[in-house]
């Protein structure tokens, strides 16, 4: 990431500048909040459905399980899906919109949360929370002043 760059997550997720979670109970139960989490979880449902188009039309993406050691294996790993994203989009440019349709149903697609540990978190990662939390509060007043705009 870089800049003000950051990422959505479901709430397994610390909140971070570069992660913004969904709320947990009791916070979301603050309407404001309720409307993020709600559009946050408009944004993920779409990624999911593109991770699992991808992931049916190529079997290899499933269980493409790389061991990143530094940045040219980082790389290598982005080249692969970058790859597979282009083909992907080829196949809808020739077959038209009906084959990204069809493709949807193709893989099941299982939410991935790893191996959360969620113990002892160390000073700078309770610094980064505090920090990402305040980025995730402007990012609600940001949505609220759009809604009012829009008058919904």
């Amino acid at each position: 990431f870089s800049g003000d760059e950051f990422s959505w997550g479901d709430s397994a997720y610390a909140v971070t500048p570069r992660m913004m979670p969904i709320y947990k109970k009791p916070a979301s139960d603050v309407y404001e909040n309720t409307k993020y989490d709600k559009a946050i979880s408009h944004v993920r449902m779409h990624s999911e459905h593109c991770m699992g188009a991808l992931k049916g039309r190529w079997q290899c993406l499933r269980g493409l399980r790389v061991q990143i050691n530094g940045d040219e294996d980082h790389v290598k790993a982005c080249r692969w899906i970058s790859v597979c994203i282009i083909l992907y989009n080829l196949i809808i440019d020739i077959e038209g919109h009906d084959a990204a349709t069809r493709l949807h149903g193709c893989a099941e697609e299982q939410e991935d949360i790893g191996d959360a540990d969620l113990g002892d978190m160390y000073e700078d990662e309770r610094m980064a929370e505090g920090e990402g939390e305040e980025k995730r509060q402007r990012l609600v007043q940001e949505l609220m002043d759009h809604r009012a705009q829009l008058r919904i």
